[in-house]
Parts: structure tokens; sequence; C-alpha cells
């Protein structure tokens, strides 16, 4: 049976799939690993955490500063919080085709450092923005 954009229903099953360790380091061809975002391919991304003072900003202010930071440097963020506990945490990565790069993971530590509204911040190490999750 074909996908209407081609392809088996096997194929686009494999490709929309997270690989475990053991599927990383399977040899594939330049093509495969290339659709999978693997070897040569891989694309990284980081999680981050950051507390705020709610005496200082919103939560809705804060998110939007950050927000603002992250799509000026032409990244994307995925993720959220709440005013209780005051924090909002997430990832963020690269749209499209791309990776960040450790240069990325310094400066964004480097701009929360300058907000005085962030209370605390947790820049996790860069991490395979598409598999190894459980």
């Amino acid at each position: 049976m074909q996908k209407p954009y081609g392809g088996s229903l096997n194929h686009w099953a494999l490709i929309l799939k997270s690989l475990n360790a053991e599927e990383l380091n399977k040899k594939r061809k330049q093509r495969l690993r290339k659709k999978l975002r693997t070897g040569e391919f891989q694309e990284l991304g980081l999680s981050i955490n950051i507390g705020f003072n709610k005496e200082t900003t919103t939560f809705d202010s804060a998110l939007d500063k950050w927000i603002e930071f992250v799509e000026s440097k032409g990244w994307a963020f995925g993720g959220g919080g709440n005013e209780h506990p005051k924090e909002f945490s997430g990832f963020i990565y690269q749209p499209g085709r791309g990776t960040l790069l450790e240069q990325d993971r310094a400066a964004i530590q480097e701009w929360l450092k300058k907000q005085p509204w962030v209370t605390e911040a947790v820049v996790h190490e860069l991490q395979d923005a598409w598999h190894g999750y459980d």
C-alpha cells in the first residue's frame, strides 16, 4: 500500500519513530541517515528550565521576553509553564534542517544572566533533537 506522498507505510513509520541507541548505530546509507537525522546529519537542541521573579514580571511578560530572544536568533521553543511555581521550561531547537551549537548554548546562558527577572536558569547540555527520548 502506498502513501499519497510516496513511500510505503513501513517507510513512513521508520521516519516518524524515535530510534533507540542500537538503531542509531546501525549502518545505513547516506540517504537514509539524512532522512533519519542520524550520523553526520544529527541535529541537536537543548532543554531549559527558567525561574522568574513574580514581583518584577508576570509569567506572560517573562515568556514573551524569552520567546522574543529565541525568535531573534532564528530558533524555535516548545514548552511552557505557569505562575505557580514561577517557572517555565522547554526545548530549544533549530527549525527546519539545522542544529544548535555550543556557541548557541553559551549565548543562551549569557542572555539569561543579564535578565534581572530571572531567578534561576538551567541550560542543559546539547542533545539529539530527534532521538533518544523514552
